[in-house]
Parts: structure tokens; sequence; C-alpha cells
């Protein structure tokens, strides 16, 4: 029962805000637990197991962390009690040792958090490759392949959960006490299969409260629902037919077509994930609870950087947090900064201090998507795009100053959107190819038969859509760019459709309803196209 199917958005969906509103405002959480497991046992009860483990570790590991914390404190004032005159020194042995305490148990955490995922998800990529190395040298297999089953939204839980008790050892806020409560937190059904990852500091206070259903909230969040099953029914799932043609390594494209593979892929990505993302936090919205937004009009951004701080922004902000800032202050980043210091160039000294930073991060980001090299590729990709960016920025601010311009000429920024783009395409062509020697494969045979006229002399219709699709593809795409940049101008636009008279209000969902009705790919000549996301 996924989000955009007609049985969760009529029937599921309403039967849970009609519960939901009917319960003790104090219970209502229990409500939403029980309906997300609930929802979960819909695709698997047996693997819910494994979130179950995940809570369990996550709730102890954050009970010890903040028992490590107390511990700590009383130390110190027992310290006090004991000891007339306490020194520096004295009051810094009792908080490394309690530090070395909390950090096993933290690290212990994670491990254990990390050890379901690692072996269900990996094992297979990890034994595959170890055996082909063994098999070069020896002539035989190491390790056997299995049948895994790899649990719904297991790694968006786990990082959450991560994150979770990170926060704790940090001192963000106290342990949540409550194994159910923080069971919710794990589960939540709106996130659980594509995210966004949220964290437990911006989602206490919203999720165990069980506000009332406020009649603007309904508006708002069925309408941003019916936005995004929209994205994924009319655009996403109507281009996969022809994204699966020119990605088929047997049909060996070539010329112009790798280009509009390469576009074609990440527009139908996008519009599924974002799509996914829209339904997701109407859902929550309609409760009172605020998601993270997990989007914000990517294809605007003039440089990699700023695409990752605009694209599955969620993930780039864990990233940042738990891998980025930690690896920044590590032993190895502090001894390049005194190394470097009086010998080399700030703005190289900056550089290898990023690399090193970044290296960690787009190595994971690349598995974090799932055990291929082609997405390990696309991590390794973009971690040489951002250190080049970050070389050249000079050289580049430079060659502005000389042509008296600056980043913010519509010439300038036209042109930095536009290299984006070729960024962009270039990243998702690797990421989407069958393997990264179809994917060098395909790069290579650019240029052989390069003909534009493919476009419309009739050779798109071999790609799996008619000129109906076409054409409903391009008119909704307009569309979704309109709404992008007036949402770029800082408008939201289901605030000005709420200040509307009740009639309009109406008249524009419907008339929403009406073209999903119309446009969207469902019934007899369609093949349902699971979300892109819920496989990572």
């Amino acid at each position: 029962m996924l989000y955009y199917e007609l049985v969760f958005g009529m029937l599921f969906l309403p039967l849970i805000i009609i519960i939901y509103q009917i319960f003790p405002k104090r219970f209502r959480w229990v409500f939403l637990l029980i309906a997300s497991v609930g929802y979960y046992f819909s695709f698997s009860i047996k693997l819910f197991i494994f979130m179950l483990l995940a809570s369990t570790i996550t709730y102890v590991t954050g009970l010890l962390l903040e028992k490590m914390s107390k511990d700590k404190k009383a130390a110190l004032n027992l310290l006090k009690t004991e000891k007339k005159d306490v020194t520096k020194e004295d009051k810094a042995n009792v908080k490394l040792k309690f530090q070395r305490r909390s950090r096993i148990i933290l690290v212990v955490g994670i491990i254990l958090a990390l050890s379901s995922l690692l072996y269900l998800k990996y094992y297979n990529f990890f034994a595959e490759n170890i055996n082909a190395i063994a098999n070069a040298s020896t002539g035989s297999s190491l390790l056997p392949a299995k049948e895994l089953a790899l649990p719904l939204g297991i790694s968006f839980y786990t990082m959450q959960a991560i994150s979770y008790m990170a926060d704790v050892y940090w001192g963000k806020f106290e342990a949540q006490r409550n194994p159910f409560k923080l069971l919710l937190f794990l589960c939540f059904f709106p996130t659980i299969i594509e995210g966004p990852i949220a964290l437990y500091a911006d989602m206490k206070d919203k999720l165990y409260v069980g506000e009332s259903i406020d009649p603007d909230n309904v508006i708002r969040g069925y309408t941003r629902f019916v936005w995004g099953v929209s994205k994924k029914l009319v655009i996403a799932d109507r281009l996969h037919p022809a994204v699966l043609y020119l990605f088929d390594p047997a049909n060996k494209t070539k010329g112009l077509e790798v280009i509009v593979a390469a576009v074609l892929f990440t527009v139908m990505e996008y519009m599924d994930f974002s799509g996914c993302m829209d339904m997701v936090i109407g859902i929550a919205m309609i409760f009172g609870i605020k998601l993270p937004e997990n989007f914000r009009q990517p294809f605007l951004a003039r440089n990699a950087s700023e695409f990752w701080r605009r694209w599955h922004i969620t993930l780039g902000v864990w990233f940042k947090t738990y891998i980025f800032y930690p690896v920044s202050m590590s032993k190895l980043s502090k001894s390049w900064g005194k190394f470097s210091r009086g010998k080399v160039n700030k703005h190289l000294t900056r550089v290898v201090a990023s690399a090193i930073a970044l290296l960690p991060v787009w190595l994971c980001n690349g598995l974090w998507h799932g055990p291929k090299w082609t997405y390990i590729f696309y991590g390794v990709f973009y971690f040489v795009v951002l250190l080049l960016e970050q070389i050249f920025e000079p050289l580049g601010d430079t060659i502005l100053k000389l042509l008296h311009t600056s980043k913010e000429n519509k010439v300038v920024n036209a042109i930095r959107i536009f290299k984006t783009w070729i960024i962009i395409f270039a990243g998702e062509l690797f990421f989407q190819a069958d393997s990264l020697r179809e994917g060098f494969r395909m790069v290579r045979d650019i240029g052989k038969g390069f003909n534009l006229s493919n476009l419309w002399n009739g050779t798109a219709l071999s790609w799996g859509l008619d000129k109906y699709d076409w054409l409903v593809v391009l008119v909704t795409l307009i569309i979704v760019g309109i709404v992008n940049v007036i949402r770029e101008k800082g408008v939201d636009i289901t605030e000005a459709l709420l200040r509307k008279p009740l009639p309009v209000r109406w008249a524009l969902i419907l008339s929403l309803l009406l073209v999903l009705t119309i446009f969207g790919c469902y019934g007899p000549g369609f093949e349902e196209v699971d979300l892109i996301y819920a496989n990572f």
C-alpha cells in the first residue's frame, strides 16, 4: 500500500484522520504508533523485527549515554566536596574518563545499529567482489551468495537512529524514556519508505502532542499530497518506459540518445522522489507535524555544492552533521592544519582540509544509495567536482573581475546554471547505468551518429512513448517549472491558495484531481512503477 495508491489516499489516510481525531489528545501519539506499525505490516510482518531491534538498540544506548552524563556531573560534584582545591586538571581527568566511556557506548550503539543494514544490504556486494579477487588468484570462491530480504526503510530509520544516539551523546536533548515514543519516531508511517531523514530534535515537540485536526491543515496537506501524486503518476511513471529502453545495454544507446537518456532519468528521478516528499510532507501536515523539506528547486542551483544544498537536503544535512563536522575536528584534520600553517598558502590549506572531510562523506553517499559500483562512482564523481569547484573558485572570481561583472549578472547566472545541469546529468548517467563499463561506453558513444533531428523525426516514438505521452510530459513539466520559479521567489503557493474564497480553493483542488485522473499512469496498459528511493 504505497502512498500514491488509491486505497491509501481514499481509504487508509481518511480512516486514520477520523480515528486520530476521536482518540483522546494524550493518547493520539499511541494511535499514530498503531497506524505506523499497521502500515509497516502491510508490507511485511516478519521484517518488522529489524525495526524493533534498531529501536531497542537506540533506546538502550540513549539511556546509557544519559546515565554517563549524569554520572559525570555527580563525580564532579563529589570531587568538589572531597577536595578543597580542585584544579582544572582534576576536572579534566574526570571529564576525560566519562567521555571515553560515553564514546565507547556510542560507538558500540552505532555498530550494532549498522550491523543489520550492512549485512542485509551489502553482504552480497562484498561477497561478490571478494570472490572475484579470490577466483582471479586461487580459482575458487570464498563466500557464498545469500538470498536476503531488505526491511522497508532500513537505510532511513538507521540514519535516524544514529543521529538520535549522537545527539544524546552531544547533549542536545535528554534521552527519551518511553521506548514506544522512540519507536514512533523511527517508524512514523509517512517517513518510513523514503524519508525525509528527520532529526529527533525537530520532531519531538510535535510528534507526541496530539494536536487536533485543523481543517486548513487538511486542505494544505491534501493539496500538497495530490500535487506529489501528480508528479509521480503523470510525469515520472510516464517517462519510465523511455528510461528503461535508453538504459538497456542491449539497445547500445549512442549519439544524442545518450544525452536524452541522462536528462529523462534525471527528470524521472526528481519527479518520483520530490513527488513522494510532497506526499509525505502533506500527510504529516494534516496531523500538525512539520517534516523537513527535502528539495528546494535544485535545478536552479549555480554550482554542484549549491545543488546538494537543494537536492535530498536531509541526507546532505545528515552527512554534514554526523560525518563532515566530526572528521573536520579529527586529529588528522588538526594535524594538517598545524603542518600547513606558514608552509602552504591559505587556499590550498582549505582545499586539502575540505578533501579530508569530504572524501568519507561522498564515499558514504555513494554506498548509501546501494551496493553497486555505479553508486560509489557517483559519490566519487561529486567529490572530485566539488573539489575542482573549490580549487578554481579564485580563478573564476578573477575572470569575472576582469570582465567587470559578477556572479549575480543574469547572463553569468544562466551560464552557471547550465554548467551545473551538465554536471547533474553526467552524474545521473552513471547513477542509472547498468554498470560502470556501460556508463563509460555510453559517454564514449555520444559522438557516434549524433543527430538532433531524432527529437522530432519519429525516433523518440520508438522509446515506448507516443505523441500524446510526450505532449503530456512537456506541458506538465512547464507547469512544474513555473511553480518552482514562483517558489524560488519566496511565494508560498499553498498559503496563497488558502487566502482565496472557498469556492476558488475547492475548484483548484478539484482541477488538480481531474488532471491526475485524466493524465495519471495507471490501469490497463500501464505497469506500476515502484518509488525509486524506496530501493535505497
